[in-house]
Order: C-alpha cells, then structure tokens, then sequence
C-alpha cells in the first residue's frame, strides 16, 4: 500500500510517484504512458487522475535490472476519498499534508507504525463531517512526536519558538480527544502564526529549510470561507 506524496511530470510521457509505503518506507516510482504523447499534461493513463494527495492505493511495481527506478506497474484505490477531492478546505490540507510529508520524510525506512497513522489520518480526514480547521494542528502535534520532536519536550529548551499562547494551545491539542481538538477556537491569524512556528520548529531539528507553497493557499482558502 501507498500513500501518494507528491508527483512530477518526467519527460513527455512519464510520471514519477513519490510516496510513502508500508512494505518499503519512502519511495518514488515511475509510471510511463501517463501523459499523451503531444506533451499536453492532461493524463491519458486512466487512473493517473487518482494519484491525486494522499490518495492511498495498493501497487504493484517492478524493477528492470538497467533501470534506476522501479516502474509503476498497477495501481488501484483502497478507499475512495470523494471529499478530499472534492471540498476545498480538505483538498487545502490535503496538499498541505502531503507537500509537508514529502519535504520531511527523506529517509526510506520502513516505520509501519508511521504508516498506519498517516493512513488513518487520511481516512479521518476523509470522514469528517465538522470544520476540518484545525485538523492539520492535531494532526502536526502527533506527526512531530512521530519525527521525534514532540513539542512539549521543548518548551524549555533554549530555541522555543513559540509564544507562551501558542505553547498552551499546543498542549490543548496534544492532551485532547480528536473532536476536541477540532473543537478549540481559534482565528485564522492564531492558527497562521502557530502553523509558521511549528514548521520553524521542525526545520531546527531536521536542519533543513521547510519551505511550503501549500500553506499560502491552506491560509487562503480558510480566509474566504
């Protein structure tokens, strides 16, 4: 199984899917035929429409012994996600999830651990019913601890970048039930700042830039609704 992370147009034809698996850890695959020879980028593969973000699909790949990537042989659905790509504050975070999980997850190891909570993650995503306004909050308290950087191991270390506010919103989110969660009120400035420092925070302890172009468009959305 794999969640799909991110895709990149490769040569005329081709498709290259990034993701992150349960048998193998991270990984990018190649899926040839993707695209119509006329270089136009509508695909022409039928189900390239599917690898859409965090879309969760079981595969079946092989590796040529002169290739360097393994092939994206076939592919298909395990859950129809209809609102995440249909509901616009949902797709928001879904590309906002999906762009954060491929500028951190840079290793190949196998944590089926991790992959079972992103999974379910995605499938609660999917499922809710209520504002999804503070789902990627919850969902970066318990995804750092992931990492190995859990926020409130830090807030007395000396880089902290968060305010003594944010820091006791942070605890609310790591000591709360996911409805509870989703319940805490907060604006959209409040989540803005506190989404900036978390990334921040990760960047310090990953040591590498974070550098988002999902989140203008996560904050945009949740400014016109």
């Amino acid at each position: 199984m794999m969640i799909v992370l991110h895709t990149t147009r490769y040569g005329d034809t081709s498709l290259i899917v990034h993701g992150y698996t349960r048998e193998e850890g991270r990984t990018s695959l190649m899926l040839r035929g993707a695209f119509r020879t006329s270089g136009k980028r509508r695909p022409s593969h039928p189900g390239a429409v599917l690898l859409h973000p965090l879309s969760i699909v079981n595969y079946v790949a092989s590796k040529s012994p002169k290739a360097g990537m393994a092939y994206l042989r076939e592919f298909s659905p395990k859950y129809r996600l209809h609102s995440i790509r249909e509901d616009f504050d949902k797709i928001s975070i879904a590309m906002f999830i999906s762009e954060l999980l491929y500028r951190t997850l840079l290793h190949s190891e196998r944590d089926e651990d991790l992959y079972d909570f992103l999974e379910d993650a995605v499938l609660r995503l999917e499922a809710l019913g209520s504002s999804p306004a503070n789902f990627h909050l919850w969902f970066l308290d318990r995804y750092a601890a992931y990492l190995g950087f859990p926020f409130e191991s830090g807030f007395n270390l000396d880089y902290n970048p968060f305010t003594p506010q944010q820091t006791s919103r942070l605890l609310i989110f790591h000591e709360a039930s996911f409805e509870d969660a989703l319940a805490v009120p907060m604006t959209g400035a409040e989540r803005k700042e506190l989404v900036e420092a978390v990334l921040r925070w990760l960047e310090y302890h990953t040591g590498s830039r974070i550098d988002l172009r999902s989140v203008a468009v996560l904050h945009q959305i949740a400014k016109i609704r």
